[in-house]
């Protein structure tokens, strides 16, 4: 019943029924046309034109995601602006623009910079200003020094250490996640929260509505409620007469974080089901990553759950209480940042464009998808094009195939322009990660295509120097090296049916 479900409410489903809806219409229109054409071709024109010039105005919206709403509003009228109404559009009601933007800006005012640490940064590593300096701007995201960090190359063993911490936890625990599934990883975790929240600890819980749509019960945050754990579902999937109440059906909430006392936070890849941790097989081997920070730069992890959680439970939160005391010695600086769909601020793409545009020698890209935009194909191809090994590693066995398609898709032009590619031979690769020069990484839970960039809420965490970037780095050069390289001779084999499949899909990859 729930893979039913699953289907009737994807999107693929329902761009079938509105083109069966749109036959409809034309069989209609025939008959409508033969009495009255003319009023009838007016209305249409209009509609399509109102809804073009919608688009149009959309000053924010990446011009291939709006190329594509184009054409399907022009080639379907009224069914295509219906779909473009319910999916295409980005953005909230005035009501949650509002509360967003008064949240936002708490949050700005609580994150405070230590000029100390970034000019002593700047002193070491000139060629860092830019990156740090765009995300302080316009991600209200501090650098920290004095912050230890723990890196994870697989699920399971991020999940070992996961539950050690929380089970030594005092006062809070804080679990943001896109996908919570019933099974033994949620299970044991599970456990622990209710025996903490039994204890006093303070323990909450987000998921989102859609990603954990079909892993869990629709009533799953009241009998979590009931276990004394404080649970909130994000823009949970309801049925409505009002079209306002669509306009965030969009934005997904695919952050990964947990904060424990303050004092240490995970995040990284890695939601919580079975194949993240690799006990159940889906796809193969299951390659996430995750990491753990401990000292001052936990604060921005706490401060980006509590402004979700005043927005889905209608708290105000002093952030300034929850700042950690204690400070611990490192060997490099962090700088973690979220991003929002809903602030015109594609923070995650430039983040990763800003690491391409000064890399010098090298940039390793892990991703699961490859759905991207041309700014993002340009400056991959420029920087190959002016000497930088540029290597790129997907999945070798995917989750979707669709989506599998079109990451394939940008192969030849990537390869054309000397970029490298890998396809992980035992399995399935879920991490998101950028590696440079030795002295410079990002791993968090933006993917590389247009739903993390564009659509929804995300979180990463860039590291400047120290172990933490070589941890990155030993372990993408072991995971290229049981990878099978793509090289032009691949591609050039392509069936004829899969490159028809691609050109289709590749029209369509801004939904994907």
């Amino acid at each position: 019943m729930k893979k039913i479900l699953k289907f009737l409410l994807s999107r693929t489903f329902l761009f079938g029924l509105l083109i069966a809806c749109q036959v409809g219409l034309f069989a209609a229109l025939m008959l409508v046309f033969s009495r009255a054409g003319t009023v009838a071709y007016i209305i249409l024109t209009l509609v399509s034109v109102l809804v073009v010039i919608a688009v149009i105005e959309r000053d924010n919206i990446n011009p291939a995601y709006k190329i594509m709403w184009l054409l399907i509003v022009v080639a379907l009228p009224v069914t295509g602006a219906v779909f473009y109404l319910w999916w295409g559009n980005q953005g909230v009601t005035p009501k949650n623009a509002r509360k967003f933007a008064d949240i936002e800006r708490a949050a700005s005012a609580a994150m405070v910079q230590d000029d100390a640490v970034t000019e002593a940064l700047y002193a070491r590593e000139p060629a860092f200003r830019r990156s740090v300096e765009y995300l302080s701007r316009n991600a209200s995201a501090p650098l920290y020094c004095n912050t230890q960090s723990e890196y994870y190359p697989m699920g399971q063993d991020f999940f070992a250490r996961f539950l050690e911490v929380i089970r030594g936890a005092k006062k809070y625990i804080f679990m943001e996640y896109f996908i919570v599934e019933e099974g033994e990883m949620w299970n044991e975790t599970l456990a622990v929260l209710k025996e903490k929240a039994a204890a006093g600890v303070d323990v909450r819980l987000i998921y989102d509505g859609f990603g954990s749509m079909f892993t869990l019960p629709g009533d799953y945050d009241e009998e979590i409620r009931r276990a004394g754990i404080k649970c909130h579902v994000f823009n949970p999937l309801h049925f409505s007469l009002h079209i306002s109440d669509y306009k965030m059906l969009n934005h997904r909430d695919h952050r990964k974080i947990t904060v424990v006392d303050g004092e240490t936070a995970f995040t990284g890849g890695l939601n919580f089901a079975d194949e993240y941790i690799n006990r159940k097989q889906r796809c193969g081997v299951w390659k996430d990553t995750g990491l753990m920070l401990k000292g001052p730069g936990v604060y921005p992890l706490t401060v980006t759950f509590l402004k979700m959680w005043d927005f889905v439970a209608g708290t105000t939160t002093p952030y300034t209480d929850y700042m950690p005391l204690g400070e611990y010695e490192a060997d490099g600086y962090v700088q973690p940042y979220c991003d929002s769909p809903l602030d015109g601020e594609a923070v995650a793409e430039s983040a990763y464009l800003n690491v391409l545009q000064h890399a010098r020698d090298y940039v390793y890209i892990v991703t699961p998808y490859l759905i991207v935009d041309n700014e993002m194909v340009t400056a991959l191809c420029l920087a190959a094009k002016s000497g930088v090994d540029v290597r790129i590693l997907t999945p070798g066995v995917p989750d979707k195939w669709y989506v599998y398609y079109v990451t394939q898709s940008y192969y030849p032009r990537l390869l054309e322009a000397g970029v490298r590619i890998y396809e992980y031979t035992p399995g399935f690769v879920h991490a998101k990660m950028y590696v440079s020069d030795d002295r410079e990484a990002i791993v968090g839970s933006a993917n590389m295509d247009y739903r993390s960039l564009y659509l929804h809420f995300e979180n990463c965490c860039a590291f400047y120097g120290g172990h933490m970037v070589r941890d990155v780095l030993e372990d993408v050069r072991a995971t290229l090296a049981e990878s099978h390289e793509v090289t032009m001779a691949d591609v050039l084999r392509t069936p004829l049916y899969k490159w028809l499949a691609q050109v289709f899909l590749r029209f369509f990859s801004p939904l994907m």
